[in-house]
């Protein structure tokens, strides 16, 4: 094949005239900075601080209800004797709740108190509600107390559960699991500790 000279190079093909600096290449787009990741933890750390408070207010309002309606804490007042009898489970109820708010207040350590008022909200009220079923005569007067009490944990088993919309899917849901177990333990003691003294004696 015959080269002539005369011919041009291609147009799509320029040539750079002899001694330019060659082209630079092209500069590779700017990354956008995510500036949505600062607000999106903000609003979770907002999140989680609100079902905080909503948890504490239901936790008092299940205290209360307890107090008054499981316990009789007004007639034991009257009833020095069957105060006595009542204090070792009054206390156990109380230390439960508080060790809640303990495990809210500490920041790094509200999955564990989420977790366990999430057990003593669905526990309790289970077994309130199957209890006043069971009642025998079934009356009026024998039912309402407990289904009060078990009605004041609702909300507190709720906000618990709704709270774990605040951390990420795959968060470890091992405080979470000894948190409801701890409720768990708690609310077993003085459940079977009349029928495990019947059978001491």
């Amino acid at each position: 094949m015959e080269i002539r000279p005369d011919l041009a190079p291609p147009a799509e093909t320029p040539l750079a005239p002899p001694g330019s600096a060659p082209a630079a290449p092209a500069a590779p787009a700017a990354r956008t900075s995510d500036t949505d990741a600062p607000s999106r933890f903000k609003k979770a750390l907002a999140e989680v601080e609100r079902n905080r408070t909503r948890v504490r207010a239901a936790l008092g309002a299940a205290l209360v209800a307890r107090l008054l309606f499981e316990f009789q804490f007004v007639s034991l007042l009257r009833e020095s004797r069957n105060l006595l009898v009542q204090i070792p489970y009054i206390g156990l109820a109380m230390l439960s709740y508080l060790l809640v708010l303990m495990w809210l207040a500490a920041r790094t350590r509200d999955r564990f108190g989420f977790g366990m008022a999430l057990g003593i909200g669905v526990l309790e009220t289970t077994y309130l509600v199957v209890n006043a079923v069971m009642q025998r005569p079934l009356t009026f007067g024998a039912v309402w107390p407990p289904l009060v009490v078990a009605l004041a944990h609702v909300p507190m088993a709720y906000f618990a559960f709704q709270s774990a919309a605040a951390y990420p899917p795959l968060d470890s849901k091992r405080p979470w699991i000894v948190g409801f177990v701890t409720a768990l333990v708690f609310l077993s003691i003085p459940w079977f500790a009349p029928a495990l003294m019947d059978v001491l004696k």
